[in-house]
């Protein structure tokens, strides 16, 4: 059986991918590496993202390697 993963939470920009995607770290999670993509809301606002950036994440149900980035962290 996996460990449920808290609804969202927060990692680092390490890479962008082609269509809008990036690849993130999450510490919290044993320095896990995930591919995500925008939110709807996120794309709206035409927010930029560069690596290193910190972000919220949102890990997809079905797809524990997919995610979808809901805001930007404050620093």
């Amino acid at each position: 059986m996996s460990v449920p993963h808290p609804t969202t939470f927060e990692a680092t920009v390490i890479a962008e991918l082609p269509q809008q995607l990036f690849r993130l770290e999450i510490p919290a999670d044993g320095n896990a590496v995930i591919t995500a993509g925008l939110s709807a809301e996120v794309r709206r606002l035409g927010a930029l993202l560069r690596t290193g950036q910190r972000v919220l994440v949102r890990r997809a149900s079905r797809d524990p390697g997919r995610g979808i980035i809901t805001g930007l962290c404050a620093r």
